[in-house]
């Protein structure tokens, strides 16, 4: 299980890599056309307002991990279950490179798993604070290139010395995610679901990297919760393909609000 972990981290750090060059694009958008077509592309995905932080207390369906390794049930395996189910988890997130994970009533004998929930859930939450409030498009002042398509839009940006391209069908809808880069390439295809209100909302992502003869695929995918009028992610079911899947629940959460913009008086008349 170590390796797959590890395999889930790197995955998860270069879609934050890919996300995070996004945001640091050279290339200049062409005209006012292009940047109202993503002004109407945006209009459709829940864009804000952004939470400042969740906290939620982490609750991980074991018995199916277990079920899922194959092994015999013997006492000696029914006992290791019940140790990893006394294992309290508790994360705290407050941005895609801000994810904290404490753990309580840990037996020693399986402390090292804990490295793989942390991970993973690290890995998660940096996919959801890119992704899941429209960051994939270019909002106004940001630099971009918008390419129509046969099948809609391709939004490019420079990416140090490689590019991202996010593909945009003719409905505005984000379809994938590219980054191609000397060291690496990762593709991302999102789906995503509407919510009471109409907006999309991001709901699955399966993740491809490929570094030289190495390729990971990894799948996450969530439904919703409402909390303190946010809505943030409740059930996680995360899997690399042909190995391993964890299900997470995350309960008793806590949601603080963004500050509100501070207000700048008016001017004082002068006398």
């Amino acid at each position: 299980m170590k390796k797959n972990v590890a395999t889930a981290h790197a995955a998860s750090l270069a879609l934050f890599c890919l996300l995070a060059a996004a945001t640091s694009a050279t290339a200049r958008a062409q005209n006012e056309s292009d940047r109202e077509i993503l002004d109407k592309a945006r209009a459709l995905y829940v864009t804000g307002p952004i939470p400042s932080s969740i906290s939620c207390d982490i609750n991980v369906d074991w018995d199916a991990f277990f079920t899922t390794l194959k092994l015999e049930q013997t006492d000696q395996i029914r006992a290791r279950l019940q140790k990893f189910k006394a294992m309290r988890i508790h994360v705290v997130s407050r941005g895609a490179d801000q994810t904290e994970v404490t753990f309580d009533d840990v037996d020693p004998s399986i402390a090292k798993a804990g490295d793989g929930v942390r991970q993973q859930l690290e890995g998660f939450f940096t996919i959801y604070w890119s992704e899941a409030f429209g960051q994939f498009l270019a909002k106004r002042g940001e630099a971009f290139q918008l390419t129509p398509t046969a099948d809609g839009y391709e939004q490019t940006a420079d990416a140090g010395s490689g590019k991202v391209v996010v593909e945009i069908d003719k409905a505005f809808l984000v379809t994938q995610l590219t980054l191609n880069l000397s060291t690496l390439n990762a593709v991302v295809k999102p789906s995503f679901k509407a919510g009471t209100d109409g907006l999309l909302r991001l709901s699955s992502a399966e993740e491809t990297i490929e570094m030289g003869a190495t390729k990971m695929v990894v799948d996450f995918g969530w439904d919703y919760q409402k909390v303190s009028g946010f809505d943030i992610p409740q059930h996680l079911h995360m899997a690399l393909p042909g190995s391993f899947a964890f299900d997470y629940t995350l309960t008793g959460c806590e949601v603080n609000a963004p500050k509100p913009a501070a207000k700048i008086p008016p001017p004082r008349s002068i006398p």
